[in-house]
């Protein structure tokens, strides 16, 4: 999920539900759609989650043994 914090002075301005327009204040974290939108028009700065990151794991090595002859 996206989140982001907005940094424009005056705050932001949206309608999320469709009819209602909602105003955020500066330095409110929004999430979602509101957040992507807010990033969209360059009112917000992202947030990083530590949490979305997926930990890579690499597979175990193993030594082979040498050829019998």
């Amino acid at each position: 999920m996206t989140t982001a914090k907005i940094t424009r002075k005056q705050g932001y301005k949206c309608a999320p539900s469709g009819a209602r327009v909602e105003v955020f204040a500066f330095g409110e974290t929004v999430s979602g759609q509101v957040a992507e939108w807010a990033l969209a028009d360059h009112a917000a700065s992202r947030l990083f989650d530590p949490r979305d990151e997926v930990k890579v794991v690499m597979p175990t090595e193993t030594k082979r043994k040498g050829r019998k002859k």
